[in-house]
């Protein structure tokens, strides 16, 4: 029963943006729905797959080795896009037509441009998925039904035990703007996590604690990774906005690391790792059996295995589908993501005085 509650809180905004949406209902009926046995057949001709999804590098390969032995008939090779400036060099070759990529993961910093320049084949995952044709759950697409979110990224605290004791550690995210962190705390100019938190607090409410986060004279930061291993070297005491699965990957590789993380409350939580399949994809029917795949407890095992925490919070069994039940969520999705870009850009821009979002500060 508790489970069942779980899914219906945390899904409750999806359906509704599903049955809503304009952009849903502009695509409807106009997708493209091929049979699975067209799709297979015409999968077996193709016999290739290029691949630019968003895992990190060390799940993209198990993922690929693991999809190669269930259809050992397509050869795949992938590429791997980080930043903000790699994903705008990807986009202007797809917008150019210089891309010779299948499946790619959009970019939430340019995602309107994606539409903008129809850069997404049509598919109809939908229709594809309540027809049977595809097993991709419908509560994993966006409202434009062409696009599909296959992990999970939340926002925690994290910080350093030998510099903070346990009894100053955050306790909440009125903690973070409190006056001993002056010039200790850690912010990222890329305010995603703060944005995941509008559906719980609303705009102005995000807006005026990210004005108070400024206040207390951040160190700006551009990047997980390194900024828990500054963090580990003692530079940084705190960060109110680190993903969870980077900060457990983190500790994995280094359990050593003076890293402890804290569940905020709401914690906010958004969909991540969204996929789709070029408009001008040269095998669009591998890459939909690649989407299949992604989207199967299997795949979604491996992603947890390698980055522990990333994997959909939708797939029974995953590390977020377990943690997520006893915390209050922020769930930011259906228009909280299509708002995304201009919700992080208004927080850089407006209440941090950046010039864009994920430039350092003048």
């Amino acid at each position: 029963m508790e489970r069942k509650r779980l899914r219906q809180a945390l899904l409750l905004p999806i359906l509704a943006a599903l049955v809503s949406s304009p952009a849903a209902a502009q695509t409807k009926d106009k997708g493209l729905t091929p049979t699975k046995d067209e799709i297979l057949a015409r999968a077996k001709q193709e016999g290739k797959l290029a691949l630019v999804p968003g895992y990190d590098k060390g799940t993209i390969a198990p993922l690929a080795a693991a999809f190669t032995r269930k259809y050992p008939f397509i050869e795949v090779s992938w590429e791997f896009v980080t930043g903000i400036t790699g994903a705008q060099r990807q986009l202007f070759e797809m917008t150019a037509g210089r891309s010779n990529i299948d499946v790619f993961s959009p970019s939430t910093v340019h995602w309107s441009e994606y539409f903008k320049h129809n850069l997404i084949k049509r598919y109809d995952f939908r229709a594809l998925s309540t027809s049977g044709q595809l097993k991709i759950p419908v509560e994993m697409l966006d409202e434009s039904g062409i696009v599909a979110w296959f992990g999970t990224n939340t926002g925690v605290f994290v910080y350093n035990t030998q510099w903070v004791p346990p009894e100053k550690a955050p306790r909440g995210w009125d903690s973070c703007i409190e006056p001993q962190w002056k010039g200790k705390l850690a912010v990222d100019t890329k305010p995603n996590t703060l944005a995941w938190l509008v559906p719980a607090w609303g705009e102005e409410k995000v807006f005026d604690f990210a004005r108070k986060l400024k206040k207390n004279d951040p160190i700006w930061v551009r990047g997980q990774t390194g900024t828990l291993a500054r963090m580990a070297a003692g530079e940084v005491a705190l960060d109110c906005g680190m993903y969870f699965h980077t900060s457990r990957r983190y500790l994995m590789k280094d359990p050593t690391a003076p890293i402890k993380v804290v569940i905020p409350n709401p914690v906010p939580v958004s969909f991540h790792e969204p996929e789709a399949i070029y408009v001008g994809a040269k095998n669009p029917h591998a890459g939909l059996l690649w989407m299949e795949f992604v989207a199967s407890r299997e795949a979604q095992e491996i992603v947890d295995k390698f980055d522990p925490g990333k994997a959909s919070f939708l797939v029974e069994g995953t590390l977020a589908h377990s943690w997520l039940k006893n915390v209050k969520v922020s769930l930011c999705a259906g228009a909280c993501r299509n708002q995304e870009e201009r919700l992080i850009e208004r927080i850089a821009v407006e209440a941090w005085g950046l010039p864009k979002a994920g430039s350092p500060p003048k």
